[in-house]
């Protein structure tokens, strides 16, 4: 996802203090929030400013949908997931999952 420059520092906190932990709550075995560089270090780095991704471990058996179900059914972690794009202006979100091999 995309952060507006000037609202980072707030989304950085606020993910650590707030939304991390109330996510993690919901069946989560870890929760992460990381800046993508932007800086170029090595060759074919992709370069994207105001980037974060946010990775969410689960066990390999863990039922997904149930856990976004969840979150939108609960009045105060729904909130907090609108959160992204209307109080820190997160654009550009993307959602992978990942299997282990």
């Amino acid at each position: 996802m995309t952060i507006p420059e000037d609202k980072e520092q707030t989304f950085i906190e606020w993910f650590n203090e707030t939304a991390g932990p109330t996510f993690e709550g919901f069946g989560a075995k870890k929760h992460e929030l990381h800046k993508v560089e932007d800086k170029q270090i090595v060759g074919r780095q992709t370069l994207e400013k105001d980037r974060f991704i946010e990775r969410v471990y689960f066990e390999d058996n863990f039922n997904l949908p149930d856990y976004f179900a969840k979150v939108k059914n609960n009045s105060e972690a729904h909130k907090l997931s609108q959160s992204y794009e209307e109080v820190f202006g997160a654009t550009n979100i993307e959602l992978r999952i990942l299997v282990s091999s």
